[in-house]
C-alpha cells in the first residue's frame, strides 16, 4: 500500500488516472446483461474551446454517467463533433489569408474543403483534450463528426424525404443576413443589445401639395424600398387620408396610403414606412396588400443601383450621407436620440440586415404538431418544469424554417437543376435524371448553398447510435438500445433550435422521443450578476483554473454553485484571471485528502487489514451513528440524483464528510483507538476506512481524480478502478433516527462546554475543567456515562459526572443549559461575575427571540391547520425545551 505524500497536488495524478482509464478501456466495454443508460453529448464545435459553460454542461453530463455505471446500468455517453459551417469557414478563411494571403476564390469550391478538413484535423480536436482535463469518461469510439458519411447520408435523405413530402420549399423571405460572411443567419446566430441610435422624423409630401405626413424611420438608407405608407384604421388622424398618395422623399416615388392593423397608433408619428425588401413586418404587411418588393442592397451591405448616385456605398456611411442630403433639402422635421434592441451577428459581430432572398425553408407546423404530444403525455420531462410552457408557445406560435446557407463548407443542398430551370432533390445526379423524367446525358446542376448546421444537429440522436437512413434496418444495434436516451444537458437558450427540433426529427423518422428527461442548465455570471464573456474580461480560461485548483475542486464547485434553474455566481478577479470561489472546491478536497492519510496512518500503525472485522456487539454511540448517517446520505443522494437536484446531492455530501465524518467521527475514532486494545484498534481502524471508502464511491462522480487516487492508496494499486465499484445502497434499518438524536445530544453538550469557555473572560478555552451535567432523565444520563470518555476529550474537560442534582454549589462555576441539561463548569479562581452575568444575559435575550417567533408560529392557525402534526409536534418540543433552558438561565443569573 502507498503512503498518502503530507500535501494534496492533483498535478501529480490527474493526468495519470486518465491515461489509465483510456489504457484498460473502461468505458468502451458495452454489456448487453445490464440495464443501458445513454447520453448524447452536445457536439461542440470543430472550432471550439472550453468555457465555463461547457465546464458546467459536462461535469453535469459525466456526473450521471459515472453514477449509473457505478449503479450497475450499461452506462454509455456518445461524444461528437459539429461541422459549425459558418464559425469554421470563417476561421479558415482567416486563417488563409493571414498564412499565404489567398482567399477561398483563389482555390475553389473543392480544394477549399480540402484546406478545411485539413484545418480541422490539425485544430478540431483541441477541445475534447480539454474536456480530458475536466476528467469526463465518454466512450471516445463512438465519436461522431456530423460531416462524416453516415451523418452526411442522414442529413441528405432526410432533406430528399421532406422535400418529397412537399415540407422543404424555395421562397422569397425576409432573413436574417450576415453582409460580412454574406450568408443566412439563424435565428440563434443573432444577438440583440441595446444600441444608441438617430430616429428620424422624414416630411412625405402629398403630391402638388405642400401638406406632408411626418413618417418616422432609424433607417433613412431603405427608404430607396419604400412602397407604402401604412397607417392603422382605427386611427382617427388618417382616418381620410387612407387611399390617397404622397411623394418619398429624395426618391420621388409616389406611394399609396394604406391601412393596417400591425401599425402601433401609440408608436412614433402613427406613420409606418413600408419597406417589404428590408423589414420581415413590412413584408408581411406587402404580402396582405400585394406591394411590390425593391431591394435596395447588395449582398456586402453596400446599397445598389436602385440607390442611384448612393450605390456601392456602405450602409451606415450611406446612412449618414442621405440624413445630411434630406436636411440639406428640407426634408427632415426633426432628429431625436432613440435608444431600441439591434441584432448583430454572434460571428461575425456585425450588424445583421433583415433581407429579401431566395432561401430553402421547412415547412414547420406539421412537425410541430407531433413534437407537442411527448411532453404533454409525460415521455419527455423538462427540468426545471416552467421551460414546458415556453416550449409550448414556440411550437404553437412556430415559423418555417430558413435551412439554405451561402457558404461552402457544410452539407451542400441535394437539389438538382436542369437547364430548363426544373429541380428536384435526390442522392445524386443519376435519380435526379430519373425524378426528372430526362435523359442519361442531360445536364444538371446542384445548388450552391449548404444546410443551415441545425439540419445535421436536429439528427444528433438517430444518426450517433448509428441511423442507416438509405437501410434503417441495417442501422447499428446502438440504436435500438440506446435510443431514447435518458438525459439531454443543453442550455435553455437553445430549447427551440436544437432542443425542438430534436424532437420533431426523431418523432417523424424513427417513431419515438430522442431523450426522456432534459436538463437545462442555468447562465454563469460572476459576483456583479454579469455573464461571463471574454470581451467583459470575466471569464479566465478555465485550464488555467484547473491547474491552480485541480479538476476535482472546479467541479465540484461548479455543481455546488449551480442549482436547478438559478443563475451560476461566482466571484471572478478579473485582474488576476482568477476565480476565489473556487477554493471552496480545493478546501473540501483538502479535508477528504487529509481524513484519509489519517485513517491510512492508524490503519498501518494497527497493521490492520479487511479481516479485522469490528462487530456490531463493539458498535459504540458514535460507530452506529456514523452508519446511520452515512445510510440517510446514501439515501438523499439517491433521491437527489433521481431528481436532478445536484446542487442538494453536492451538499449532502458536504455536509457528511465535512462536519459529520470528518469534525466528528473521525476526532471519536482517534479516541476509541487509543484507549482500545491492539485487536480491538485493528477492527476499529478497518471499520473506519471501510466508511471511508463507501464515502469515495458517492463522491467519484463528482470527484472522479482525487476518488481514485485515495481508492488505491486504501486499497493497493492491484485493484479495479473505482468508477467500477458498485455504488452503495442504503440499507434501510441501519437508518435510526432515534439513534442520531441521542449522538445529536453528545454533540451538543460538547459544543455548548467548548462555546461556554470561549466566550468567558474568565477562563482559558483550552483549559480542562472538571464539569458537572445535572438532569434526572435516566435516558440522558445513560448516553452520556457511554460516551463520556468522548465528550471529556472533545470537550476539553478533566473529568465529567452526571448527577440528578447538585448537593453542594461550587464557589466559583460558569453555567448553560442544553437540552434540559444544566452544564456547571467548575473553576478554580473566582468568577468575574460582570462577565458572567452579561454571558447569561446575552444567551436568556438570544432564547427570549427565539421563543417569541416559535410561540408566534403556533398562535397561527394557518401553520397549526395546513403543516403535518409531526411538524407542529417539532415546534411544541423546541418551546418547551427552550422555555426550560430559559428558566434555568434565569435562575443561575438570580443566584449570581
Amino acid at each position: 500500500m502507498r503512503e498518502f505524500p503530507k500535501n494534496l497536488n492533483p498535478k501529480e495524478y490527474e493526468d495519470k488516472w486518465y491515461k489509465y482509464w483510456q489504457e484498460q478501456e473502461l468505458y468502451l466495454t458495452q454489456d448487453d446483461s445490464k440495464k443501458p443508460y445513454s447520453i448524447f453529448m452536445p457536439p461542440p464545435n470543430v472550432t471550439g474551446i472550453l468555457h465555463f459553460g461547457h465546464v458546467l454542461n459536462h461535469t453535469l453530463q459525466d456526473l450521471y454517467i459515472r453514477k449509473k455505471r457505478m449503479q450497475g446500468y450499461d452506462a454509455q455517453w456518445f461524444p461528437g463533433m459539429d461541422h459549425a459551417g459558418i464559425a469554421t469557414q470563417t476561421r479558415v478563411e482567416k486563417h488563409l489569408k493571414e498564412s499565404e494571403n489567398i482567399t477561398k476564390y483563389d482555390l475553389g469550391r473543392e480544394k477549399f474543403i480540402e484546406k478545411v478538413l485539413e484545418w480541422k484535423d490539425k485544430y478540431g480536436g483541441i477541445i475534447f483534450e480539454q474536456l480530458q482535463r475536466l476528467g469526463v469518461s465518454a466512450n471516445w469510439s463512438k465519436m461522431l463528426f456530423t460531416m462524416d458519411e453516415k451523418a452526411s447520408n442522414a442529413v441528405r435523405d432526410v432533406f430528399i424525404e421532406l422535400f418529397d413530402k412537399g415540407l422543404i420549399y424555395k421562397g422569397k423571405r425576409i432573413i436574417n443576413w450576415s453582409p460580412l460572411a454574406m450568408t443566412a443567419l439563424s435565428d440563434e446566430e443573432v444577438e440583440f443589445k441595446e444600441v444608441n441610435e438617430k430616429f428620424y422624423t422624414m416630411k412625405y409630401y402629398f403630391e402638388n401639395s405642400d401638406k406632408y405626413l411626418k413618417v418616422s424611420t432609424v433607417r433613412p438608407e431603405t427608404i430607396f424600398g419604400d412602397i407604402a405608407v401604412a397607417v392603422n384604421p382605427n386611427d382617427e388622424r388618417f382616418k381620410d387620408l387612407i387611399g390617397q398618395y404622397v411623394i418619398v422623399p429624395l426618391v420621388n416615388r409616389k406611394v399609396q396610403i394604406i391601412a393596417d392593423d400591425y401599425v402601433d397608433i401609440e408608436f412614433g408619428t402613427g406613420c409606418l414606412k413600408v419597406t417589404p425588401a428590408h423589414d420581415p413586418n413590412d413584408f408581411e404587411i406587402g404580402n396582405r396588400h400585394n406591394l411590390e418588393t425593391i431591394n435596395t442592397l447588395n449582398p456586402d451591405g453596400t446599397l445598389n443601383e436602385e440607390t442611384g448616385e448612393f450605390n456601392g456605398i456602405e450602409r451606415f456611411k450611406a446612412r449618414r450621407i442621405i440624413s445630411d442630403k434630406l436636411q440639406e433639402l428640407g426634408l427632415i422635421e426633426k432628429i431625436e436620440d432613440y435608444t431600441h434592441n439591434v441584432g448583430f451577428s454572434q460571428r461575425g459581430g456585425e450588424v445583421i440586415e433583415p433581407y429579401l432572398s431566395d432561401q430553402w425553408f421547412v415547412n414547420m407546423k406539421p412537425l410541430a404538431e407531433i413534437a407537442l404530444q411527448p411532453l404533454a403525455d409525460g415521455e419527455i420531462n423538462f427540468h426545471p418544469n416552467h421551460w414546458v410552457k415556453t416550449y409550448n408557445h414556440w411550437m404553437n406560435n412556430i415559423k418555417d424554417w430558413c435551412i439554405s446557407r451561402q457558404l461552402w463548407w457544410g452539407h451542400r443542398i441535394p437539389v438538382y437543376y436542369s437547364e430548363d430551370g426544373q429541380f428536384t432533390a435526390a442522392k445524386n445526379e443519376d435519380e435526379a435524371r430519373v425524378k426528372l423524367n430526362l435523359d442519361s446525358n442531360a445536364k444538371l446542376s446542384q445548388d450552391e448553398d449548404v444546410l443551415d448546421t441545425w439540419f445535421s444537429s436536429w439528427l444528433w440522436p438517430m444518426t450517433t447510435t448509428g441511423w442507416d437512413s438509405e437501410n434503417p434496418e441495417n442501422s447499428h444495434s446502438d440504436l435500438a438500445k440506446y435510443l431514447p436516451s435518458d438525459l439531454l444537458v443543453t442550455g435553455p437558450d437553445i430549447i427551440f433550435f436544437w432542443v425542438a427540433r430534436m424532437i420533431m426529427a426523431t418523432k417523424e423518422f424513427n417513431g419515438q422521443v430522442p431523450f426522456k428527461d432534459v436538463y437545462f442548465t442555468s447562465m454563469i455570471r460572476d459576483g456583479k450578476g454579469r455573464k461571463l464573456s471574454k470581451s467583459l474580461g470575466n471569464s479566465p480560461d478555465p485550464l488555467n483554473i484547473i491547474d491552480k485548483y485541480g479538476a476535482d475542486a472546479v467541479r465540484y464547485t461548479m455543481i455546488y454553485l449551480a442549482p436547478l434553474g438559478q443563475d451560476v455566481r461566482m466571484d471572478v478577479d478579473v485582474n488576476a484571471q482568477d476565480i476565489p470561489s473556487m477554493e471552496m472546491g480545493r478546501n473540501f478536497a483538502n479535508k477528504i485528502w487529509n481524513a484519509g492519510r489519517f485513517l491510512q496512518m492508524k490503519y498501518n500503525e494497527a497493521e490492520s487489514s479487511a479481516e479485522h472485522i469490528l462487530s456490531e456487539s463493539e458498535y459504540s454511540l458514535a460507530d452506529k451513528w456514523i452508519l446511520s448517517k452515512l445510510n440517510t446520505a446514501i439515501k438523499d443522494i439517491d433521491n437527489y440524483i433521481e431528481n436532478y437536484k445536484v446542487t442538494e446531492y453536492s451538499k449532502v455530501l458536504y455536509d457528511f464528510i465535512w462536519k459529520d465524518f470528518c469534525d466528528w467521527y473521525v476526532e471519536i475514532v482517534k479516541i476509541q483507538f487509543n484507549n482500545g486494545d491492539e485487536d480491538y484498534k485493528k477492527r476499529i481502524a478497518n471499520f473506519a476506512i471501510t466508511i471511508f471508502n463507501d464515502i469515495i464511491k458517492l463522491l467519484h462522480p463528482i470527484m472522479p481524480f482525487i476518488t481514485e487516487e485515495i481508492w488505491h492508496l486504501l486499497n493497493g494499486d492491484d485493484v479495479s478502478s473505482i468508477s467500477v465499484e458498485d455504488s452503495p445502497s442504503f440499507i434501510d434499518n441501519s437508518i435510526d433516527k432515534t439513534l442520531e438524536l441521542d449522538f445529536n445530544l453528545i454533540q451538543d453538550i460538547t459544543d455548548e462546554i467548548r462555546k461556554v469557555k470561549a466566550t468567558s473572560q474568565s477562563v482559558d478555552a483550552n483549559q480542562k475543567l472538571d464539569v458537572i451535567l445535572i438532569t434526572n432523565d435516566i435516558k440522558n444520563q445513560t448516553i452520556i456515562n457511554n460516551s463520556v470518555q468522548i465528550l471529556k476529550t472533545l470537550s476539553k474537560s478533566s473529568d465529567i459526572k452526571v448527577i440528578e442534582k447538585l448537593s453542594e454549589e461550587p464557589a466559583n462555576y460558569l453555567s448553560s443549559v442544553v437540552k434540559g441539561i444544566e452544564i456547571i463548569i467548575i473553576l478554580n479562581i473566582e468568577i468575574d461575575k460582570e462577565a458572567e452575568m452579561e454571558r447569561l444575559s446575552t444567551e436568556a435575550k438570544r432564547l427570549e427571540g427565539q421563543i417569541f417567533g416559535i410561540k408566534k408560529k403556533l398562535e397561527n392557525e394557518k401553520f397549526v391547520s395546513n403543516a403535518p402534526e409531526k411538524v407542529v409536534e417539532i415546534e411544541r418540543k423546541k418551546l418547551s425545551d427552550m422555555t426550560d433552558n430559559l428558566n434555568k438561565i434565569k435562575e443561575s443569573i438570580s443566584k449570581l
